[in-house]
């Protein structure tokens, strides 16, 4: 998978974190960093949980996981469009921070599968994954009073789908 690739993948998941950071940020900006440190982290370990769920799965599903990466890849991005703006303003502390750490890198848990279904290692998108996550949420905290949330998460489910059907079509074509 080409670097592009794998950075259009860390932005289009990173959008439901930036989500609840932009929320989160217009009441309480001292949590940003810690947030943002939490929500890289989750993003970033759990497409390596995911991954290595798939590796186990994949010789059982080699002549047809091009149509679960690209099934996996449009649920994550239309299940992103549908919820996009439901976010209220949240309060925060160390458990809720958590829960929304986890919360929002469940699609990391798919894209991580998605990801060894098609035979990308996972250390490097991780990493990008975690990194771009952090940055992004630490941004949506400082420009939170100026953006509507949930254009980020329609964007980013959009850019989840065309990858899906990129990989479909690549596999289909090749």
């Amino acid at each position: 998978m080409d670097l592009l690739s794998i950075l259009l993948i860390a932005i289009a998941l990173s959008m439901d974190a930036f989500a609840v950071s932009v929320a989160s940020g217009i009441a309480m900006k001292k949590h940003a960093f810690k947030m943002a440190l939490s929500f890289g982290s989750f993003q970033a370990i759990m497409p390596i949980i995911g991954w290595s769920a798939g590796i186990g799965i994949k010789n059982y599903i080699f002549s047809f996981d091009h149509w679960v990466a690209f099934f996996l890849l449009l649920a994550i991005g239309l299940k992103m469009i549908y919820e996009a703006g439901e976010m209220k303003e949240i309060k925060i502390n160390n458990y809720t921070m958590l829960m929304l750490s986890f919360a929002t890198s469940i699609d990391a848990l798919a894209v991580g599968i998605t990801l060894s279904l098609i035979g990308v290692e996972i250390f490097f998108p991780a990493l990008i994954i975690g990194v771009i996550t952090f940055f992004i949420c630490l941004s949506g905290f400082f420009i939170s009073s100026k953006l509507k949330f949930e254009k980020a998460e329609i964007v980013g489910g959009i850019i989840l789908i065309a990858l899906g059907v990129k990989i479909l079509i690549e596999h289909l074509m090749g």
